[in-house]
């Protein structure tokens, strides 16, 4: 089974040791996957050699476009960008670290006949001990204030139907904005299909996800996004209007 047609897309900053290896991982997997397909790289205002190595590979590969941030905006600003950007029926997005097989994107496709949201969660994450308890404890925040309860809020590895996600009105510009695109479609009636998958450790470059000032906007920003759910409640307007369940 192939898609009728797939964006695929990866944020980057300062990831000059792994932009063209991901790119190269793509090209392996997007044809068997997608009867068209697009590679968009998200420079996110990048100090190294980034932005000239995914110019160079636009300039090489046709199918490769790349989307430029003149600063650093953060990794919702990121993904905004893709979702904005992306002209296939599906998008899908992930790192641009080279912590999960893109391979394994094969094992969500049968499940777009049934899914517009097919979501992963890490089996295991690889990324330190540290990193992981506060990615438990964000979970906890993310299920207190919003009732997600999906395996995994912030995995990278999500396969979307673009008209699905791209009307979505995201607020937020840091890394509650994958969390933030979620809410926003469970209470829009969305079912997600969850699907595991690898995590490996990052082999080149710097995570930049477990800074403090990373967490502490997080959590301002979805406790905005809370506040303006129930200021739009107690005015009695419905927050996203709800759709026919697809699970079938």
């Amino acid at each position: 089974m192939k898609l009728s047609s797939l964006t695929a897309f990866f944020p980057c900053y300062n990831e000059e040791a792994n932009v063209k290896r991901m790119v190269t991982a793509f090209e392996k997997v997007l044809p068997q996957l997608a009867k068209k397909y697009e590679i968009i790289i998200i420079n996110d205002g990048s100090s190294d050699k980034t932005g000239k190595i995914a110019d160079r590979l636009s300039k090489q590969n046709p199918k490769v476009r790349v989307i430029h941030h003149p600063t650093n905006k953060g990794y919702g600003a990121s993904l905004r960008s893709g979702f904005q950007h992306a002209k296939y029926d599906w998008i899908f997005f992930t790192d641009g670290d080279m912590q999960f097989d893109i391979a394994q994107l094969a094992d969500f496709i049968p499940h777009t006949k049934n899914y517009d949201v097919i979501i992963g969660y890490r089996k295991r994450r690889a990324d330190g001990s540290v990193r992981a308890l506060n990615a438990r404890l964000f979970k906890l925040y993310i299920d207190l204030l919003f009732r997600l309860h999906v395996k995994d809020i912030d995995c990278a590895f999500k396969l979307l139907k673009t008209t699905v996600v791209q009307p979505l009105p995201l607020q937020s510009t840091g890394a509650f904005t994958s969390s933030e695109m979620l809410y926003r479609l469970k209470k829009q009636g969305y079912k997600f299909q969850q699907l595991a998958v690898d995590h490996f450790p990052r082999k080149f470059g710097t995570p930049t996800g477990n800074h403090p000032k990373v967490v502490v906007k997080a959590g301002i920003e979805a406790f905005h996004v809370y506040l303006h759910a129930k200021l739009e409640q107690l005015r009695g307007a419905s927050y996203g209007a709800p759709v026919k369940e697809r699970t079938s």
